[in-house]
């Protein structure tokens, strides 16, 4: 399975339109189709009903693109993570201040 072909489900539920999926992951729309089939394959059920277009998902194919949707998001949280950590902010401070110790405390902070 590659992350590519999580991204063609996930554009085609977002499009429900296999053309302008493939538009909007800037490939043709073989190749989409061809990625979403693979898919198919490598997990053993179909996950797209087609017809002469695209007509929904299958109950599988309902649960494969909920997970398509989480693997895409940890990917951006991991990608936003290591630029965090790229950018040198390696941490978060959190501190309790007291009302009449906020002035100095912002100077310090600062």
């Amino acid at each position: 399975m590659l992350i590519r072909q999580f991204e063609y489900l996930v554009a085609l539920a977002r499009e429900r339109h296999f053309a302008r999926a493939a538009l909007a992951c800037h490939v043709s729309q073989p190749a989409l189709s061809a990625g979403i089939r693979k898919l198919e394959s490598e997990l053993g059920v179909p996950i797209v009903r087609r017809g002469h277009r695209f007509e929904g998902f299958t109950p599988e194919g309902e649960r494969v693109l909920h997970w398509a949707m989480r693997i895409l998001d940890e990917r951006d949280h991991l990608a936003a993570d290591v630029e965090t950590v790229r950018e040198g902010h390696v941490g978060t401070l959190k501190a309790g201040v007291l009302p009449e110790a906020a002035a100095a405390f912002g100077q310090a902070a600062a």
